[in-house]
C-alpha cells in the first residue's frame, strides 16, 4: 500500500514528502543525497466536542432523524 510520508535528511535537515510505499523508513535525500530518515507523524482526524463522536456521522444522523420526523408528520 502506498502512503504519503515525510522523510527528514540526516545531514541537511530537509523535510521531504513523498508518497511510498507503507514499509518505505529510509530514501535518499533528494537535495544533497544523505540519508533521510521516516518522521513519525500524528494522524489528522477530529472529533466532536461533547461526545468525542465523528462530526460528519452525527451530522447524517440528525438529518435523517429530521427526515423521518418529516415523513411521518406528512403521514399524520
Amino acid at each position: 500500500m502506498r502512503i504519503l510520508k515525510d522523510f527528514e535528511c540526516i545531514s541537511c535537515g530537509i523535510v521531504t514528502e513523498i508518497l511510498c510505499e507503507a514499509e518505505t523508513s529510509q530514501i535518499m535525500c533528494p537535495d544533497c543525497g544523505s540519508d533521510s530518515v521516516a518522521m513519525m507523524a500524528a494522524p489528522s482526524i477530529q472529533l466532536e466536542g461533547l461526545s468525542g463522536a465523528f462530526p460528519g456521522a452525527h451530522n447524517k444522523w440528525a438529518k435523517i432523524r429530521e427526515d423521518n420526523a418529516r415523513i411521518k408528520a406528512s403521514r399524520a
